[in-house]
């Protein structure tokens, strides 16, 4: 399997809905569709756990490995952003250009 093929989803459906739902809000788009991750990358709904798109994401857990955090430490990021997470030293983040992402250096 090569990195953008990834078809384990590690998270029930409630839990993949109640992480969307804290994604931001986008005036003027059906936020059951499509929302920003906190970088401002658009991500859609039925793109989860797709990396094959340029909408796909992915819920990054910064408390891996520590106790109690639970749901509410739970983020959704596109899925180049939480792959950056990831890696912790990438020096640059995937954002909204108009309709489309792209990727900016910080």
């Amino acid at each position: 399997m090569d990195a953008t093929d990834w078809t384990f989803h590690a998270y029930d459906r409630d839990v993949v809905d109640r992480v969307w739902a804290t994604a931001r809000e986008v005036p003027g788009n059906d936020p059951a569709l499509w929302r920003k991750d906190e970088y401002g990358a658009w991500m859609h709904r039925m793109e989860y756990g797709h990396r094959h798109s340029e909408f796909g994401w992915e819920i990054y857990d910064p408390s891996v490995g520590l106790a109690g955090s639970g749901i509410a430490a739970l983020r959704p990021l596109q899925w180049l952003n939480y792959l950056d997470r990831l890696a912790s030293g990438t020096q640059s983040r995937v954002t909204a250009d108009g309709l489309r992402n792209t990727r900016r250096l910080l």
